[in-house]
């Protein structure tokens, strides 16, 4: 910037004591300073064409009232001197980034000057806002990241935690759903983890059929919780059958050696709960083992 702010300090001191030798290369200023330099180039020419500017140039002085920009310069003065000095300290602050300077002297190159400097502070907010954009999007992408399971993309525990407290704090009332996946150990030791990985993500989006406004998180290596509002623990508990038997379904269609299948604890958290998040994932385990203890039960039963 201060290079730039030499150049046009130069070329506005040609323009005033050696005017005909006075040359700006447009082509050398950065792109943003391009059409700042065009105004000047066109305040040169002014100041050539026009004999008012001309007698001004042989008598050295300017008839101008200058805008309180500086103590300097508060009062009207006669000297074109002054009146460069403000218009070089006006160009060293556009040449800083300060796109808000104004002339309000100097007749047509005031004009110009300000369009100049209005074109250069919109490209400087449009440059803002796309950075904005940009960073809101990077974060958003980060936060993504931050918040979802890498293998199945749904929300992972720290999303999962930060949300129940959030939704204690609130009181508001909801279902909490605990899901664990039954045998992956033995499928991860007979079969291979890929094969257990296939597992997880199968069940993962089983349980992101359940509905639109529920939230599955994964929160462990075997385990999710589902949470839910506006559904009573019947509704949920029949719902947990439905995706149950059409996990059973894809199981069987699909031919592995070994049986896709959940088990589930649903518990409700009223407005007056007092528990904490983490007694309420207990309790929500311990639901899902008593669901297990009761399918394992059912099955001998059955032999």
């Amino acid at each position: 910037m201060e290079t730039v702010a030499r150049t046009l300090l130069s070329y506005l001191s040609d323009v005033v004591y050696d005017p005909e030798s006075a040359v700006l290369d447009i082509e050398e200023l950065p792109k943003e300073f391009q059409e700042f330099g065009k105004g000047l180039v066109y305040f040169s020419k002014c100041v050539m064409e026009t004999m008012e500017l001309a007698n001004v140039l042989s008598k050295g002085c300017l008839d101008v009232k200058l805008p309180p920009s500086s103590n300097e310069l508060a009062s009207p003065v006669k000297n074109l001197h002054a009146a460069l000095k403000h218009l070089t300290w006006q160009t060293q602050q556009v040449a800083r980034g300060d796109y808000q300077q104004r002339l309000d002297f100097m007749g047509d190159f005031s004009e110009a000057f300000n369009s100049m400097t209005e074109q250069l502070e919109q490209r400087r907010f449009a440059l803002l806002s796309e950075i904005e954009s940009r960073e809101r999007e990077s974060l958003n992408h980060l936060q993504n990241i931050a918040n979802c399971d890498t293998l199945t993309q749904v929300y992972n525990r720290h999303y999962c935690m930060e949300l129940l407290d959030q939704w204690l704090y609130e009181r508001r009332t909801f279902l909490l759903c605990f899901v664990d996946i039954d045998n992956l150990k033995r499928v991860n030791d007979q079969f291979g983890h890929m094969e257990g990985d296939n597992y997880i993500v199968k069940v993962s989006c089983i349980l992101q059929d359940f509905s639109p406004d529920v939230i599955a998180c994964r929160i462990g290596g075997d385990e999710f919780i589902l949470l839910m509002e506006n559904w009573t623990v019947e509704a949920a508990q029949k719902r947990m059958e439905t995706l149950r038997s059409c996990l059973n379904n894809a199981n069987r269609k699909s031919g592995i050696p070994f049986e896709y299948s959940i088990s589930y604890g649903v518990i409700a958290v009223e407005e007056e709960n007092t528990v904490s998040a983490n007694d309420l994932l207990i309790a929500a385990d311990e639901k899902m083992y008593e669901y297990k203890r009761a399918y394992k039960r059912r099955l001998i039963e059955k032999q």
